[in-house]
């Protein structure tokens, strides 16, 4: 007797729970999702500036600045707010990037209102105590200089300095640079509290089993009451290019380091575009997945290295379409050329059927995986609000994922950039570099020390 297995229905469509749109009384914006599940509430507070605002002096300033908020806060040491926030079993941080700045809270529900108090005395109420000032700035600077032992970073620092330029603010690194940093003063850095922490640029994003009515009133009780300004932001938070795109090479001398560290950007996206979530789809057989096309060549056929990807990296003032990996030393050239390779395939738009139904399957499991969480939720609808797209960009690109043909795939990858515009940044033992490149056809190189500063 033959047994017949059981037809299995085709996946429901997912759609994300939209968040409730309210105020505060002095007209602060909060975003709510409302979710019973769990005895957990999950809090963001975003600021709309960050890191590019510091100027090319001051690199590093608005990151002293969040770093600052939990060294000391309403005559509480630093010791003292971290001893309070492990007794409740909640994380507060302060994070920051190039387009802005946030403190994040997580907590049972239980102990939420205890948790926010925190939360207002870091944010509102910081002590800036010159000692201990003093204290984090060394760590601080101790720390970058330790940076130089990471290929990685040293390439990412590189990368961004040489494709944007010196005077872009996406060419200095969030952190600062040593230099920067260790001339940095108090003042400095309570100046730069003051303008990036500032209510008027802030808004409130949150993912909990509180009632609505009942959460925006325990917000409201703390926050409601603070002056906000309608001022107008720099004019530099509008879109900028980056230098003129064109290919270059860029090597950071390591003398005998083993692996040679490749990455390459190319002109991307800005987040604030509505194609994002198109060119992150189109990447996912590229290079942002296991079977994608980099990892298959450079690692699985090639065997150059354990794993190689790509990325699209969009922020506010401009993106970035990023491609890297670690390779042995002696392989630079010909894992190089792979690379070379590939990208310059991608714009040609020939995906196949197969690559194209695989992409689409990996992005719905990934789109219903990253709501699993609150801190998913959370991410999401924020970045939605700072990017000024509409609530339902993600569940209309979901929707729309039904009738995606090969075809429309295709016509996206042919949006991506020519290699011709590629910098590509190589770390590694500088003698082994150059002598496996020659033949590539690569323009002369120019050099960078291992802050991503130009060099003779």
């Amino acid at each position: 007797m033959e047994l017949s297995l059981p037809e299995i229905p085709p996946a429901k469509l997912f759609q994300h729970v939209l968040p409730r749109e309210m105020v505060l009384d002095n007209g602060m914006t909060l975003w709510y999702v409302y979710s019973p599940v769990l005895p957990l509430v999950t809090l963001r507070v975003a600021f709309d500036e960050g890191a590019s605002g510091d100027g090319a002096d001051k690199s590093g300033c608005t990151s002293m600045a969040a770093a600052m908020l939990k060294e000391g806060a309403a005559g509480k040491t630093a010791q003292q707010l971290s001893d309070e926030i492990e007794n409740l079993g909640a994380s507060l941080d302060v994070s920051v990037n190039q387009d802005g700045s946030s403190i994040y809270l997580q907590s049972l529900t239980q102990f939420f209102e205890r948790g926010l108090d925190l939360l207002s005395e870091i944010w509102l109420r910081p002590d800036f105590e010159p000692s201990s000032f003093e204290r984090l700035r060394k760590i601080v600077v101790s720390r970058l200089s330790q940076r130089k032992d990471a290929p990685q970073s040293v390439a990412r620092l590189a990368s961004d300095r040489m494709f944007y330029g010196p005077e872009h603010p996406y060419g200095r690194p969030v952190d600062g640079y040593e230099d920067t940093v260790g001339g940095l003063d108090i003042s400095d850095v309570r100046a730069r509290y003051e303008r990036v922490f500032d209510p008027s640029g802030a808004a409130f994003f949150a993912v909990g089993n509180i009632e609505p009515e009942s959460f925006r009133e325990l917000l409201n009780a703390r926050f409601g009451g603070l002056e906000v300004r309608r001022s107008v932001r720099d004019a530099s938070q509008t879109e900028r290019s980056a230098s003129k795109p064109e290919l270059r090479v860029v090597i950071v001398d390591k003398p005998d380091a083993p692996q040679t560290v490749i990455r390459i950007v190319q002109p991307g996206l800005s987040s604030r575009s509505q194609k994002t979530l198109s060119w992150q789809f189109v990447n996912i057989p590229f290079g942002d997945s296991f079977t994608s096309r980099l990892m298959q060549n450079i690692r699985e056929d090639k065997g150059y290295s354990y794993g190689a990807g790509s990325a699209v990296v969009s922020q506010k003032l401009a993106g970035l379409f990023v491609s890297s990996s670690a390779v042995d030393s002696r392989v630079t050239g010909p894992a190089l050329k792979e690379f070379m390779n590939e990208l310059g395939r991608l714009p040609k738009g020939d995906f196949s059927q197969e690559e194209f139904e695989r992409a689409r399957e990996t992005w719905k499991s990934e789109f219903v995986q990253s709501f699993e969480t609150q801190s998913g939720v959370l991410a999401t609808i924020s970045n939605l609000y700072v990017n000024g797209k509409p609530l339902d960009y993600v569940n209309g690109f979901a929707r729309g994922l039904e009738s995606y043909t090969l075809e429309r795939f295709n016509e996206v990858a042919r949006e991506f950039p020519s290699f011709e515009e590629a910098t590509i940044v190589l770390v590694g033992d500088r003698e082994i570099i150059l002598d496996q490149i020659a033949g590539l056809g690569l323009p002369a190189p120019v050099y960078c020390d291992l802050e991503g500063r130009p060099v003779p």
